[in-house]
Order: structure tokens, then sequence, then C-alpha cells
């Protein structure tokens, strides 16, 4: 079998990386294709196929996650809103200080002149 690029599994298909990286040309590719149209189309629906397949996947597990441990997802959520809440009002508090402290010292700067 070819290389990666040969076989549309390049930067369209489902490697990606350094092992994804060839050639030169289609721009919709990545290069992956060589600027060979048809190859450049190929990989693209072969793109589209597996992007279709994953986002299929997740549609039907999603429903399934809930029904399964929503309840449960429910309340860890709420716990990290009031987490989150609450660390990011001390940011706003750091913030606060840190201000204060250099309008603090650009006061005494400007009394030294």
């Amino acid at each position: 079998m070819g290389s990666s690029c040969e076989t549309g599994q390049g930067v369209c298909g489902p490697k990606a990386g350094a092992e994804a990286s060839c050639g030169s040309g289609c721009a919709a590719c990545g290069g992956a294709c060589g600027g060979d149209p048809s190859a450049c189309a190929t990989a693209m629906w072969q793109a589209a196929f597996f992007q279709a397949m994953k986002e299929v996947q997740v549609g039907l597990l999603k429903p399934r996650i809930q029904k399964a441990w929503g309840a449960t997802m429910e309340k860890a959520a709420d716990g990290l809103l009031e987490s989150m809440g609450a660390y990011w009002q001390s940011m706003v508090a750091q913030a606060r200080a840190k201000g204060e402290f250099q309008e603090l010292l650009r006061r005494l700067w400007q009394q030294r002149t």
C-alpha cells in the first residue's frame, strides 16, 4: 500500500500530525493530495465521512449519558459552578488588591517629584 497521502489518509483523513504532512497543492486538503483535484475531493469526502460518523456517535451517546448519569452530572455541574464562582471572585479580589497597590505606588512616586 502507498503512503498516507496516496491512500487519502493524510491531513484530510483520520491521521493527523507529522504523519499527515505530505506534498503541496490543494489548500482545502492542506496539501496532502499533491494538487490532484480528484484525490483532494476524495480525501475531503473521506474526512467528511469520519466527521459525520463522530457526530452521529455523539448524538447517539448524549441522550444515553443523560439518562444514565444526568442527575449526577447536574449535581456535578452545580458544584462546579459554585466552586468556579468562588474562584472567580477571589481572582477579582486579587486584581483589585493589586490595582490598589499599584495606585498607592503611583501616588507615592508622584509625591516625590
